[in-house]
């Protein structure tokens, strides 16, 4: 892009020495809708050769894109927009990245004090917009004011980036009053990089990303025990010395980006496999991934001197949502001690099973010391990171639990059961439905390639069909759980490394709610493959007690909302490519197909379900899977 430039110091002086700062700080990717009042920020952005510039039109998906951004990277995208309403879009993504925990810094530009509250045009108070919602919120002084030089903006752009991705990640806020004249009137000089002194954890330039098809982290570092252990470790470690009925339960992982969220299941398999207890994760928490973490995780390991032949895959169960919405099962699997990792976990099944069989002992392995669990049961947290773990697992694992019979070999007896009933079901049917179409996307993923999942119902379907996510990152906006911006989202995580193939695998009331997002792919230069299962309308609603409770007519009405739509209708449209698929063969070699001749687009592939139909076998599914486990219970006591 051609340099801007500016001879006077206001704004453009104090604007270029915030992005220069930014830009020594790591920060790589600024989105950027365009606007009147943000000109000097999109032009400084814009000129800033070490960071990347995303033009989206509309501001509620560029929220959105930056978020994805963030959550692949772990590092904050910068969004930038005009005054009015075009900050006020921005606050689903806000939100999603408040409670996800994902770094994101918002440079929304405003009119300056006197035009304030006088009724001037495009106009409102942005100042603490976003409230509870962002780590750090501050209205700045005017560029050229007392108080607003380019030392201080240089500054302030180390506490958004030290704020944004600190023990509590998440997104800040700097509101911009911007005067006019807002154009430049000469050549934009950016001031000179600068070390980052404290910030060198930060700075991972795009050049020395893995290829697409590498693991994000081959090798990743050993945690570092505290050099006093935490009292809080110390209890944890005794309640496992005396609990040989436990469980570790993963929840999604707040947003540390991808590389240091397969860190953490890594981390979170080893302390299950070291206790003995069985481990229950979602494919969103990569505990069921076998990412090359993986390697070497199945032989020979030494724990002070002594060896044992521990598979830390052995501890994994990925039936939870079947086997814990069992009578029967649950009392055979009621735990003494729980030690809870990551955020609230999706499947309410878990969430219910904690809440009834009361265990003596849970504990939130908690980084943030927020106590926030959605079990309400929690007799404590460890202010730590789940790597700090390793100072527990460094010491001699509890004796005599690995022996047939015991508490992990009964989980892992009834889930294998589990496992085989729902697989005899789901590749014995004829039907084209959700367990299908979840099972042939991730067979056809290649290695290192990402999979964003909808909420609703296709977070689901990965969670209860799909056993092993094998070397596809599985992910989803758990934070606040909504069905928004999704498109948008992956094509951020698309944007944070342009060679890493995305699928989106989405309902169709998801997909309608971001439409806008399908369009910006072909211009950005970026591919996306949207698999989208079409129901008709909100297929989940029918699972809950109000389809039994009010008339058909309102149900349909009110609560499914059936849109009578064709997606295929989208084809040849603003660089979107929408075809059927009517077998999982036909998706997974679509899926293929569309990864071998990528370009920039969007591949939109429907499965068309009748949700009847989806509904039953989702039922029939389960008690195949019960009724398995609840024999293989009987047979071995």
């Amino acid at each position: 892009m051609s340099p801007y430039s500016s001879s006077h110091s206001s704004p453009y002086d104090t604007v270029a020495a915030f992005v220069a700062r930014l830009a020594d700080l790591g920060v790589r990717d600024a989105v950027i809708s365009p606007g009147s009042r943000s000109t000097p920020l999109t032009l400084c952005f814009a000129a800033a050769p070490r960071i990347r510039t995303w033009v989206q039109i509309d501001e509620r998906s560029a929220g959105f894109f930056g978020l994805g951004i963030g959550r692949a990277s772990g590092r904050p995208a910068v969004l930038v927009c005009t005054s009015g309403t075009a900050a006020a879009n921005y606050l689903p993504a806000v939100v999603e990245a408040s409670h996800g925990g994902v770094p994101m810094i918002v440079c929304s530009a405003d009119r300056p004090p006197e035009l304030r509250g006088w009724g001037s045009p495009q106009t409102i108070d942005q100042v603490g917009i976003y409230g509870s919602a962002v780590r750090w919120s501050v209205d700045l002084p005017v560029p050229g004011d007392p108080g607003a030089e380019p030392e201080t903006a240089a500054s302030l752009a180390e506490r958004a980036v030290s704020t944004a991705m600190g023990c509590d990640p998440g997104p800040v806020h700097l509101n911009w009053p911007l005067r006019e004249p807002l154009e430049p009137d000469g050549p934009l000089q950016l001031s000179e990089p600068q070390p980052a002194d404290s910030f060198e954890d930060y700075q991972t330039p795009l050049s020395e990303k893995p290829p697409a098809g590498k693991p994000l982290a081959e090798e990743p570092p050993a945690a570092k025990p505290p050099a006093g252990i935490l009292p809080e470790l110390d209890q944890l470690a005794r309640i496992v010395a005396e609990c040989p009925r436990g469980v570790v339960v993963a929840g999604p992982w707040p947003g540390g980006g991808f590389a240091k969220e397969l860190q953490w299941a890594e981390q979170a398999r080893r302390f299950a496999a070291w206790a003995q207890w069985p481990l229950i994760g979602e494919p969103v928490t990569h505990v069921r991934s076998d990412l090359e973490l993986r390697k070497g995780l199945s032989d020979r390991w030494q724990r002070n001197g002594q060896q044992t032949q521990q598979d830390e895959f052995g501890c994994v169960i990925s039936t939870a949502e079947s086997l814990l919405a069992d009578e029967t099962l649950v009392e055979a699997l009621r735990p003494d001690a729980v030690v809870l990792v990551g955020r609230t976990v999706t499947t309410k099944p878990v969430r219910l099973w904690l809440e009834r069989t009361r265990p003596r002992h849970v504990v939130l392995i908690d980084p943030e010391n927020r106590w926030e669990q959605a079990v309400f049961r929690l007799t404590g947290n460890v202010p730590a990171s789940v790597e700090a773990l390793a100072a527990i697992t460094q010491e001699k694992p509890p004796p005599n639990r690995s022996q047939p019979g015991g508490w992990l070999d009964t989980w892992s007896r009834l889930d294998r059961a589990a496992r085989h009933a729902l697989d005899t079901a789901i590749d014995s049917s004829p039907a084209m439905l959700s367990a299908q179409t979840a099972r042939a996307l991730m067979a056809a993923m290649p290695a290192g390639s990402v999979v964003l999942a909808a909420n609703s119902l296709p977070i689901r379907d990965l969670d209860g069909y799909v056993f092993d996510s094998g070397s596809v990152i599985c992910n989803a906006n758990r934070g606040a759980a909504g069905i928004d911006g999704l498109v948008s989202t992956a094509l951020g995580i698309a944007a944070a490394d342009p060679a890493r193939p995305v699928a989106l695998y989405t309902g169709d009331l998801a997909l309608l709610h971001d439409l806008a997002g399908l369009t910006v792919a072909e211009r950005l230069g970026l591919h996306l493959i949207v698999v989208c299962v079409d129901n008709n309308g909100g297929g989940i609603f029918s699972m809950l007690p109000v389809a039994q409770r009010i008339p058909p007519q309102d149900f349909e009405y009110l609560f499914r909302t059936p849109h009578g739509l064709d997606f295929c209708d989208l084809d040849d449209f603003g660089g979107i490519f929408a075809q059927q698929v009517l077998t999982p063969q036909d998706l997974s070699e679509t899926v293929r197909h569309c990864i071998e001749t990528r370009s920039p687009r969007v591949d939109l592939i429907v499965v068309k379900v009748d949700r009847d139909a989806d509904m039953a076998q989702r039922r029939e599914l389960a008690s195949a899977a019960q009724q398995a486990a609840r024999q293989a219970l009987a047979e071995h006591g």
